[in-house]
C-alpha cells in the first residue's frame, strides 16, 4: 500500500502545497507584502494555496463557520470545476479533466489539524463527511463547475 501511495506522489503534492502556502503566509504576515497567487490556468493550484494560506493566517477560518465561508469563497464562488474534477458532469468520461484537487486541499487541512488539533474547532470526522458529500451527489453544492450552473 505504501509503495502504491508513493507511486502517486500524493504526499509530495501535499508537501509542495503546504510549502507554497507557507511562502504566502511569510510574505503577508512576516514581510508585510502583498501577494498575487496565480498558477497556470488558475483553476486548481490557486484555490489550494490561497485557501491554505487564509486558513493559516486567520483563526476565523479554523472555526466551523469560518471553514464553511472559506470553502464557499475560495472554491464555490471562485468557480472551481467540481463537475469536471470529480467526474459529476457531462464530461465525466474525460479522465484528463478529473483530478482530486479539492481532496488534496482537504488532506492538507487534515495534516494541519493533526499537528495543531487545538487550533481547529472542527475535527477529522467533519472533513471526512465533507469528502463523502463532495462525491456523493446528494447535494448540489459540489455538482457543478460554477455558481451559474449550481
Amino acid at each position: 500500500w505504501l509503495s502504491a501511495l508513493e507511486g502517486t506522489k500524493w504526499l509530495q503534492h501535499l508537501s509542495v502545497l503546504l510549502k507554497s502556502a507557507l511562502l504566502v503566509v511569510h510574505a503577508v504576515d512576516r514581510d508585510q507584502r502583498p501577494v498575487l497567487v496565480h498558477c497556470s490556468d488558475g483553476w486548481d493550484r490557486t484555490p489550494q494555496i490561497v485557501a491554505l494560506a487564509k486558513l493559516l493566517l486567520d483563526p476565523y477560518y479554523r472555526t466551523t463557520e469560518g471553514f464553511q465561508v472559506l470553502v464557499e469563497m475560495e472554491w464555490l464562488d471562485f468557480g472551481h470545476k467540481f463537475a469536471d474534477r470529480c467526474g459529476h458532469g457531462e464530461n465525466s468520461d474525460d479522465l484528463n479533466e478529473r483530478c482530486p484537487v479539492f481532496l488534496q486541499w482537504l488532506d492538507c487541512v487534515h495534516q494541519l489539524q493533526r499537528q495543531f488539533p487545538c487550533s481547529f474547532e472542527f475535527n477529522e470526522a467533519f472533513l471526512v463527511k465533507l469528502v463523502q458529500h463532495t462525491y456523493s451527489c446528494l447535494f448540489g453544492t459540489f455538482l457543478c463547475n460554477n455558481a451559474k450552473e449550481r
